[in-house]
């Protein structure tokens, strides 16, 4: 079932296994409080090193010091806006068409209409006012991060303002391609095997890079698949999405499937903002199974 957001999340940062493994059907990882009672604690397997924050009140005393912008206001951008918005953070984000942002509006975000491939004729000038800038929006086949195309802009309007301390790229465990079950982590080294999935890699890296130059605390985040309210398993079933779907067949062609909570993105990107750090994170929840057996089990849940 889906977690809540302030609740205690069984959750892996660094080690998930990757897909094609003929091993049992769950391998138990740590048990990790992210967020809960004030406390942030975030763990990197690359380090194995802990950052915690005493109180939860440390970030909520900034208030609108903290300025965040999303590049992207998905599934996750929604989230995040408005989980920051409740700890007092000023959240501006980004999309594409008018009826979205008209959308975006009424559930209280300030939104800007965006257009990766002209950003001269956008809103990103906003930029220049943000601490904190999220990138959330894939790159595209075959142009790549249309974003990163225009990266002297971005540099030019990231400096502007002098605030921007803070960049994270959203990415994908895509990049590992078909690991035959291995568990991996942020040293295991990527094999993308799509085209989409070699973008995403060139991608983090080119923020990295562009983060890196421009001083700020720079994260690309690879995420497991994503789920949360109204992205799940039991939605997945009781919208009775097709086994001839694209989606369904992806799934099921994977032996193992990684997963993160759309809440517990939120609360280690949370936790991220308050520590000055720079590297590599791979965020997935701690228990992997074949997509059909769990849907399978969620099935006997609902008939229940």
């Amino acid at each position: 079932m889906d977690a809540q957001m302030g609740s205690c999340c069984d959750i892996t940062l660094g080690r998930v296994p990757a897909m094609g493994s003929s091993s049992s059907l769950y391998r138990r990882r740590t048990r990790l409080p992210i967020y809960q009672s004030g406390q942030v604690s975030m763990i990197s397997a690359r380090s194995e090193s802990t950052i915690k924050l005493s109180s939860g009140s440390e970030t909520s005393k900034l208030g609108t010091n903290n300025r965040m912008f999303i590049l992207g206001m998905g599934y996750v951008g929604q989230f995040l806006a408005q989980y920051m918005k409740e700890d007092g953070w000023a959240i501006s984000g980004t999309c594409r068409s008018i009826a979205k942002k008209k959308e975006l509006e009424r559930k209280g975000f300030d939104v800007h209409l965006f257009d990766a491939c002209d950003l001269q004729c956008n809103d990103i000038h906003t930029l220049r006012y943000c601490t904190h800038l999220l990138v959330s929006i894939p790159p595209v086949v075959p142009a790549g991060d249309q974003i990163l195309q225009h990266e002297e802009l971005v540099r030019k309007i990231a400096l502007m303002g002098g605030n921007l301390r803070w960049l994270c790229y959203l990415s994908s465990t895509s990049v590992y391609g078909d690991c035959e079950g291995a568990w991996v982590n942020e040293d295991y080294p990527p094999n993308p095997t799509s085209k989409l999935a070699n973008l995403r890699l060139e991608a983090e890296e080119g923020w990295l890079k562009l983060g890196t130059d421009l001083g700020l605390s720079t994260l690309v985040l690879r995420l497991g698949g994503i789920y949360g309210p109204g992205r799940s398993a039991i939605d997945t079933i009781l919208e009775q999405v097709p086994l001839s779907s694209e989606g369904r067949k992806r799934r099921v062609s994977k032996r193992y499937t990684s997963r993160v909570h759309v809440a517990d993105i939120c609360q280690a990107l949370k936790a991220t903002t308050a520590v000055p750090i720079s590297r590599l994170l791979l965020l997935s929840g701690r228990l992997c199974s074949p997509a059909e057996p769990y849907l399978d089990f969620v099935s006997l849940i609902i008939l229940q």
